[in-house]
């Protein structure tokens, strides 16, 4: 597998300058970046799967969530953040592919706090377990049970994963179902900012954009990764969580 990182700037904003800093470290990972930008994805979007369609009406923190299972799916390899990063990429590259039956290798999640609150987000009311219809107290009990094994989960901000497997491919499909149910609210309240959420503010107020922060990226993940966690490696470097804004 050739041991490329995508790095994905979705908006039409430029980068801070401490982002921009944080994007030059990746050179310490030893691997090839590729950065993904809006003048350049359309020539990494394949035939005969093209983007779907609520793609232009997501934020651009959505767009990079969306962007991720479309990527590792199609092409595989690894995906960061723009963040710090300060060690070599290469050993956990080497881990994956001495693991011929792992889909993939991450970072051990950070702490319990990092585990995606699926007990929180809905669409209309109405709460999901990836792709599937359940009620919000149910899944308040998944939110505990992975909570009480958050070491088992990898975190959301850098991973490796092969092309085109079993786990990818359900990845994928979870996510663009989601974005099928927030369609039609979604062409009508398009993203007011980069970072635009549908959960609640500092003052209990809710967006009208209908997207919650980690329903399409967490949100899935977490589940999957936990249903598959034999075949999800740890040991890739934890990227630093401070002065990337």
């Amino acid at each position: 597998m050739k041991k490329n990182i995508f790095v994905f700037w979705t908006g039409d904003n430029e980068m801070s300058p401490a982002r921009s800093a944080c994007l030059k470290t990746l050179a310490n990972s030893q691997c090839e970046i590729t950065l993904v930008t809006p003048e350049n994805l359309a020539g990494w979007i394949k035939d005969d799967a093209p983007l779907h369609p609520a793609y232009q009406h997501l934020s651009a923190v959505h767009r990079s969530d969306y962007l991720r299972p479309y990527f590792m799916h199609h092409y595989g390899g690894g995906y960061a953040d723009i963040k710090e990063t300060h060690s070599s990429w290469l050993p956990a590259f080497d881990a994956l592919a001495a693991a011929p039956d792992a889909f993939g290798i991450g970072y051990r999640e950070k702490s319990a706090k990092g585990v995606a609150n699926i007990h929180r987000h809905r669409i209309d009311g109405t709460s999901y377990h990836l792709d599937t219809q359940t009620s919000a107290f149910a899944n308040f009990l998944r939110y505990r049970f992975y909570r009480a094994n958050w070491r088992k989960m990898i975190g959301m901000c850098a991973y490796v994963f092969r092309p085109e497997t079993d786990f990818t491919a359900l990845w994928l499909a979870h996510v663009e179902k989601r974005l099928d149910l927030l369609m039609p609210r979604l062409s009508a309240d398009q993203a007011p900012d980069p970072r635009a959420a549908a959960d609640p503010t500092a003052d209990g107020a809710s967006a009208p954009y209908p997207v919650p922060w980690s329903f399409l990226c967490a949100d899935v993940i977490h589940p999957l990764v936990y249903r598959h966690r034999d075949r999800i490696l740890q040991g890739l470097p934890m990227p630093n969580f401070k002065n990337y804004l």
